[in-house]
């Protein structure tokens, strides 16, 4: 009977899924933060369409754009939104990207 009850513990045990891997968002803009692309003036709205559009990587993205000035995260996960504060505009532009996948799913960035 012993070895019954074991076994079907370890049985059980083994059907648990993993806990799943936590979602790390990425860094947001630091004060010591290096000047970017996007920072520089040397994009235009075009090269940032054209950019967004062929739903890059997330580290794609933070090389062109530079870190986001904030983040949000969906309370489910399954997406989540880095925010560009454009101070000629004074608004955010977002960029919407997928948690697992880290691409870009969707955008909204405004003319200037």
């Amino acid at each position: 009977m012993l070895k019954r009850e074991i076994l079907f513990l370890l049985l059980i045990s083994a059907c648990v899924l993993p806990p799943p891997v936590p979602f790390i968002p990425p860094p947001t803009k630091q004060s010591t933060d290096g000047p970017n692309s996007l920072s520089e003036g040397l994009l235009t709205e075009y090269d940032i369409w054209e950019l967004l559009k062929e739903n890059p990587k997330e580290t794609e993205v933070i090389r062109m754009l530079g870190a986001p000035d904030s983040i949000w995260v969906s309370d489910e996960q399954p997406y989540y939104v880095m925010y560009y504060y454009r101070p000629t505009l004074k608004d955010y532009n977002s960029i919407e990207l997928n948690t697992k996948s880290r691409r870009v799913t969707g955008y909204e960035w405004d003319e200037q």
